[in-house]
């Protein structure tokens, strides 16, 4: 079964504060993006690649895709406003014979390989998967500003990426833009049509570098 992973990086990345952009910043020698794309293209359960990133770093990626010889990627494609709009631009160039497309953000650097294989193995048999973690804070919900209930924690999963669909499900996901307004991920919009979504238990070192202190953690984790 032929599966096409899309990782989107067209994140301006405002909140790390750091004078270069998100994808390109360093992490020990290698730029961040490069980590994830190297345990996808490294990956035998993935066949193609398509990378997604703000229209004016498209030259730059290529020579990232170069460099690190980075094989597996087919298409750079530029991003759109939201995250949403870049998924959607990806999905639009994964060729019709795909059965699961896996996304994954670029902004994660530690992605594992058995995360991998275990996300798609579990989307074959049931439709669908999203790596997720058990919620560890004790989680309130709050309306103006007073303490309404405590969630159950043990209830609670954080969801990460890869995300795996079946490509005619996710595709049927993206392009119904009214469920895309009102979606804060892939699998959140698969949910919304009816379908179940299998959790794979992820890392706790899976993490989004999005603010200063991720990008701190993200280079302490390198160094164990």
């Amino acid at each position: 079964m032929k599966t096409v992973a899309i990782v989107p990086a067209a994140g301006s990345g405002k909140r790390l504060k750091q004078t270069k952009e998100k994808p390109f910043i360093r992490l020990r020698s290698k730029p961040l993006l490069s980590y994830a794309l190297d345990a996808l293209n490294n990956s035998p359960h993935i066949d193609k690649i398509v990378l997604v990133v703000a229209r004016k770093f498209v030259k730059k990626s290529r020579d990232l895709v170069k460099k690190y010889n980075l094989k597996k990627i087919e298409f750079i494609v530029p991003g759109g406003r939201t995250r949403s709009d870049s998924v959607l631009n990806g999905l639009n160039l994964v060729d019709k014979d795909t059965d699961y497309v896996l996304i994954h953000d670029g902004a994660r650097p530690f992605l594992e390989k058995h995360l991998i294989e275990e996300s798609i193995i579990a989307a074959r048999r049931f439709g669908a998967s999203c790596v997720s973690v058990p919620v560890k804070p004790t989680i309130k919900r709050v309306k103006k500003g007073y303490i309404k209930n405590t969630l159950k924690r043990n209830i609670l999963w954080e969801a990460q990426t890869p995300q795996v669909f079946k490509r005619e499900v996710i595709l049927k996901a993206y392009r119904n833009r009214r469920l895309v307004k009102t979606a804060t991920d892939d699998s959140s919009l698969v949910e919304m049509l009816g379908y179940k979504v299998r959790i794979v238990t992820g890392s706790y070192r899976n993490i989004k570098v999005t603010t200063k202190e991720d990008l701190i953690l993200a280079k302490a984790l390198l160094k164990r």
